[in-house]
């Protein structure tokens, strides 16, 4: 009998085995270095996340800094044109070539309260192109006829309402995206967890048609709020954040620039006390939810599990004395221009529930509020980097399609890489040896690899491989295969 099962224990490791080395089928698509999937082993060398450049306000047409302001529904591209939806309850559109200077186009999009836009890549009826959800309510709330609300549109601008999709309060943005991967469409909000400080978190919710009633588990009739007994978290302050914070929006993007890449750029919200901040004088004379709010980058394979490699602001709030302190919020959505990426957020300068963090600060911001613009270099969320002192890593078997590799890597003037293509088993190929490469150095997103002058690897193509780089005060943002 113990023979038996010590056949069966060793066949079972076995065949754990053979599944954790099945080469990973990546085909010709771009791969980031998000997590540990594409480093099987390493030495010197981490994963940073890197916080995106603030470039300021969005300008006007005139190139000056723009008096717009307003919560910051979606930024989208349709045919080349950029929409920056913005509102908290009535939405109106700013539009852009360049994704820096905004005109506002004349048209407001009626409807409840925080709303946001989605442009359905899948959908094929052109008049549902564009889909809007908005939280419809009364006071109190009344589960039998308010909720979450949808309406359909050809163009972006006028929408017919469809009707109530989720029957719960959720006064937070409802992030709709198709996620080509599963071949469903999911939702990223808000789920409350009444019995916590922690109780703002981030579910996902999955459907076939976002214009239909979504799913949710049963919880308890009498709370008004989606809570964690209806739809799980999947998302949530943990041990290693503020013991007095959760998440307030989570502005989750599914990242169309790569293979399996999700994103979310949380708002971190700190709550505030009577017993700890003393010094805030709430503007209404009666203490509410105030509190400070950055964004922080999570990231994700399938968009159920989540990992924030750091707990450092994706970028820095404002000084005491300009129009971003304290508060920020991002709008789901990233643009493309060139080798960058942009990213909108809005401020309202003051606290959450808009207070002023001290007296002294009540009169030190000549404005405060707008809508702020950050860059990012294509795939530059998160990196494997070296520093000076050299580290190394290798990825676990792949397979390929493309006749050349291109990398996304920065090593400044200072750094450099070589890479060395391995069999299966970890053995260098000749003629794409690390004595082969020529050395990388410099600052490239589509940088080909030379081995003694040549860039083909076809003959390689289809066979179970694994990447090897050496880097010297490297980051290394991702890796592609290209057929051409």
């Amino acid at each position: 009998m113990i023979y038996r099962l010590l056949l069966v224990l060793a066949w079972s490791l076995c065949v754990l085995d053979a599944a954790a080395q099945a080469p990973l089928e990546i085909g010709s698509r771009k791969q980031l270095f998000i997590d540990q999937r594409f480093i099987a082993a390493s030495k010197g060398v981490e994963r940073h996340m890197n916080p995106a450049q603030k470039l300021g306000l969005i300008l006007d047409e005139k190139g000056q800094p723009s008096s717009e302001s307003g919560h910051t529904s979606r930024v989208i591209e349709d045919k080349g044109r950029i929409r920056l939806y913005v509102g908290a309850g009535d939405l109106f559109i700013l539009e852009s070539e360049d994704g820096i200077k905004f005109k506002r186009v004349d048209v407001r999009i009626g409807r409840g309260e925080l709303p946001t836009i989605f442009l359905d890549p899948h959908d094929p009826d052109p008049a549902r192109r564009y889909k809007l959800f908005w939280l419809q309510t009364q006071n109190p709330f009344n589960p039998k006829t308010d909720g979450i609300f949808a309406a359909c549109s050809a163009d972006g601008v006028q929408f017919t309402t469809v009707g109530r999709v989720l029957p719960f309060l959720i006064d937070n943005p409802t992030v709709v995206d198709w996620d080509e991967r599963i071949g469903k469409y999911v939702i990223f909000t808000r789920t409350f967890s009444y019995d916590s400080e922690n109780q703002r978190r981030i579910t996902r919710l999955e459907t076939d048609d976002p214009l239909k009633p979504w799913p949710y588990l049963p919880g308890n009739p009498k709370q008004e709020r989606l809570t964690v007994a209806n739809a799980p978290a999947v998302l949530e302050a943990d041990k290693e954040d503020d013991p007095h914070s959760d998440i307030y929006y989570n502005s989750a993007t599914i990242y169309p620039w790569a293979q399996d890449v999700y994103l979310m750029f949380t708002a971190q919200f700190r709550h505030f006390s009577p017993e700890r901040n003393p010094s805030l004088r709430p503007p209404n004379g009666h203490w509410e939810d105030f509190g400070l709010l950055e964004i922080q980058l999570a990231s994700s394979r399938d968009g159920i599990q989540w990992q924030r490699v750091s707990r450092e602001p994706y970028f820095p709030t404002g000084l005491a004395d300009e129009w971003d302190r304290w508060y920020a919020v991002m709008a789901p959505g990233i643009v493309r221009r060139g080798n960058y990426l942009y990213q909108y957020y809005n401020s309202s300068g003051r606290t959450h529930d808009s207070a002023i963090l001290r007296p002294e600060y009540e009169k030190s911001a000549a404005r405060m509020g707008g809508i702020g613009v950050v860059r990012q270099r294509l795939d530059g969320f998160i990196s494997a980097d070296a520093d000076h002192r050299g580290g190394w890593l290798e990825t676990p078997p792949l397979i390929f399609k493309g006749r050349e590799l291109r990398l996304n890597i920065d090593t400044g003037a200072m750094g450099t890489a070589f890479v060395e293509l391995r069999d299966a088993d970890g053995k260098p190929i000749p003629g794409f040896t690390l004595a082969d490469c020529e050395e990388i150095g410099g600052n490239f997103v589509d940088q080909r690899v030379y081995w003694k002058g040549k860039t083909d690897v076809s003959p390689l193509a289809g066979r179970s491989i694994r990447l090897y780089f050496k880097l010297t005060r490297a980051k290394l943002y991702g890796f592609q295969f290209l057929v051409e």
